[in-house]
């Protein structure tokens, strides 16, 4: 192997490791933290503002939409001009955002300030990118998995932290807290080595940005809405038909140019496609519908067919400690990834999801058996989210890291939302007569269709061990699957 490339100056980092896995872990908080934190303070500001839950719900909702764009675009951003300072602009950019939800006299400046927010929603991709740049290949499935895994309890701090912030202050300082942790990422970032891969301006491809962004942005909010719409009304199919028609636009476009915003060839790889068939599935079953239906058993009351009827803060407390867990967990699903074997921690990843389901299912009337199964789910969740983003890494050249991350993370928003959406419709369709809470034979149907997502992921997973599996000497180089794919 040539010397000459940067990819091949191994170890890399100019800074110590720890170091730089230690802001990257601050950063991948930040993104995940404001994406849960204002769940909590959502009561709170429909009293101040006297407004419906209707329209303080687009304080979560312009986050979500813009975040999803921001994960594609942000991270060829970071592949064209240094993933480093793409994570810095991004960064300042939430800090802005946080200062201008902490200072509005209006809701309209609330939603202002956490769309301008949601660009954190490509930190995630960014930080991988950089991890690749400046880790040493031995280490790179672990400190991936690390991050990965500190996103993931970041989520689930998220609304215990919040929570506890607007109970001791009122729902202002939690953006002062958001603003805060950004500032300390940014500053961190900063003295992170220099980027190695910059393409530069003429390497972007800014009509692509312009038509994927209100593509996905329409497709997500058709999906946020259909709870409340249904799946058959007008306003879904037309906001998730009008978006895919945009995104089909769009790829018709990136096939045609020189150099996409996103590389869509790179998903005709068969273990690229693999990993995006089981990151929809994971997302649509483990990842969407499990979390979210474990908070509502968790509060909803005794006198229910199903219910815990724990207090919202004893939930979150719950969450929090079991979040932990799986954070914990995520350095042992990076070292059996290593040698490009991500592969098998998504399978045991994908089996515990359908052992996590089958526990759900029978143990839902003792808080002891449900904790057990909640703590199975977060096993799988540590395993699947911190396995993920290594198989992409396996499958794409290091110069286009961020992009393909980019992608999973869009994949990931949209089945997870496709997925809490399908879950609260089949609840819906067992309500006990004259209640407003689900039969037992609700929450098992749902459980049954969490089971079977995640065996067919397993499937999926399965298949990963052949073919276009790179060899440790190959992995963290180069080397293009393109030709192979598209030759």
């Amino acid at each position: 192997m040539s010397t000459t490339t940067p990819a091949a100056i191994d170890p890399r980092p100019l800074r110590p490791l720890p170091f730089v896995i230690g802001i990257l872990i601050v950063a991948a908080i930040v993104s995940s933290f404001e994406s849960t934190m204002m769940y909590t303070a959502l009561p709170d500001i429909i009293k101040d503002f006297d407004t419906t839950p209707g329209d303080a719900g687009w304080v979560l909702t312009s986050f979500l939409l813009v975040g999803a764009a921001s994960a594609a675009i942000s991270g060829k951003l970071g592949d064209a001009f240094g993933r480093r300072n793409v994570l810095i602009v991004v960064l300042a950019a939430s800090i802005i955002g946080s200062v201008i939800s902490l200072a509005a006299g209006s809701l309209e400046m609330i939603i202002a300030g956490r769309a301008i927010q949601g660009l954190a929603g490509g930190l995630i991709p960014l930080c991988i990118g950089v991890l690749r740049e400046n880790v040493p290949q031995k280490n790179l499935p672990v400190a991936v998995a690390v991050v990965a895994g500190a996103a993931m309890w970041g989520g689930a701090a998220g609304n215990i932290v919040a929570g506890n912030i607007v109970d001791a202050w009122g729902w202002h300082y939690i953006f002062v807290v958001a603003a805060a942790l950004a500032a300390v990422s940014a500053i961190g970032a900063c003295f992170l080595p220099s980027p190695i891969f910059k393409a530069g301006l003429e390497k972007v491809d800014w009509f692509g940005g312009v038509l994927f962004a209100p593509g996905i942005a329409l497709v997500l909010y058709g999906i946020h809405e259909s709870s409340e719409w249904g799946w058959t009304s007008g306003e879904t199919i037309g906001f998730v038909l009008g978006g895919l028609v945009v995104l089909a636009a769009w790829v018709g476009w990136e096939l045609r140019v020189d150099v996409p915003l996103i590389n869509i060839r790179f998903f005709f790889d068969r273990k690229l496609g693999l990993t995006l068939v089981a990151t929809a599935l994971v997302s649509f079953g483990t990842l969407g519908v499990s979390g979210f239906i474990g908070q509502m058993v968790w509060q909803t009351p005794e006198s229910a067919p199903v219910g815990l009827g724990l207090s919202a803060s004893n939930a979150g407390a719950l969450s929090f400690g079991i979040g932990l867990i799986g954070f914990i967990l995520s350095p042992l699903s990076g070292r059996i990834s290593r040698n490009g074997r991500s592969h098998r921690a998504f399978i045991i990843g994908s089996t515990l999801g359908i052992i996590a389901a089958v526990l759900s299912a029978i143990l839902l009337d003792t808080i002891v058996g449900f904790v057990i199964a909640q703590i199975v789910l977060t096993g799988a969740t540590g395993f699947i989210l911190s396995s993920l983003p290594n198989l992409i890494i396996e499958g794409v050249p290091e110069a286009n890291t961020s992009e393909a991350q980019g992608v999973y993370m869009v994949t990931q928003t949209a089945f997870a939302g496709i997925g809490a959406s399908i879950g609260t419709v089949l609840l819906s369709q067992h309500l006990v007569e004259g209640t407003a809470f689900s039969s037992r034979a609700g929450y098992t149907t749902v459980f049954a269709m969490v089971a079977v997502a995640a065996a067919l992921a397993l499937v999926a997973g399965l298949f990963m061990r052949t073919g276009s599996e790179k060899s440790p000497e190959g992995a963290g180089t180069n080397a293009n699957p393109l030709t192979d794919a598209v030759a």
